[in-house]
């Protein structure tokens, strides 16, 4: 089997995986979603909540809360404190959680947790465990699917039509290189189709590989694209 990084952008990435079946596909990608463990707030301490949000729905808010996991260090059952105590008047971010071990920490320093107002206090201990999704959707460390390379069936295609069909087809869909029609991106699922029914009128159709596929993985960002694979692969 061969895996190769196609495409990255902010918390997507897809791989081009080869010489495997639908089958070992589908097993990675439940994998990943339910099998693979990282760090989520579980328990919640209140020892002082005198703003106006009441102590179950910040409990709620804090739970979902992204964590950098480190999972060298951190195998699934395992625990970690996290503090939390401010005044008001102010906002309350996430950049106000402090982490007892340094290598842990909530991933958007920018997220809105609550308002004080003057005089009012949050105080509060929060303990994060290494769970899996199969418990709950905090512990999903990803969003994952697949689907079958795309590829343009040139067979019945007439070497004369060929830049006739690139000029009919969407915009930018299809291109042609040494006398043969090509997906421009491949990878997209949501472009691969557009240039369908224009191939049809000539011949030609968009087919799919049997032992080629695309996986596309959309983090949290709690572990790496290839974190999450790697662990994957351990569980399987």
């Amino acid at each position: 089997m061969d895996i190769k990084k196609v495409y990255e952008e902010g918390s997507i990435s897809k791989y081009l995986i080869k010489d495997t079946t639908p089958t070992f596909m589908n097993s990675l990608r439940r994998t990943i979603m339910v099998d693979v463990p990282c760090l989520a707030i579980e328990e919640v301490n209140f020892y002082e909540n005198t703003g106006i949000i009441f102590d179950e729905m910040l409990a709620n808010r804090l739970g979902l809360l992204p964590i950098k996991t480190d999972i060298k260090s951190y195998k699934k059952g395992d625990k970690v404190k996290l503090v939390l105590e401010k005044e008001g008047p102010g906002i309350v971010t996430t950049k106000d959680i402090k982490c007892t071990d340094p290598k842990i920490e909530i991933l958007d320093k920018k997220i809105y947790i609550t308002k004080l107002v003057k005089d009012q206090k949050l105080k509060l201990e929060m303990t994060a465990i290494m769970e899996s999704g199969e418990k709950h959707a905090k512990f999903q460390p990803a969003i994952v699917a697949y689907n079958e390379l795309p590829y343009i069936d040139n067979e019945k295609v007439n070497s004369k039509n060929l830049k006739e069909i690139v000029e009919s087809a969407p915009k930018g869909s299809i291109e042609l290189k040494a006398g043969k029609l090509f997906l421009t991106d491949p990878y997209n699922t949501t472009i691969q189709n557009q240039p369908a029914d224009t191939l049809a009128k000539y011949g030609a159709k968009v087919s799919y590989m049997e032992n080629e596929f695309v996986l596309t993985i959309e983090t949290t960002g709690q572990l790496t694209p290839q974190e999450l694979i790697e662990s994957a692969v351990k569980e399987i």
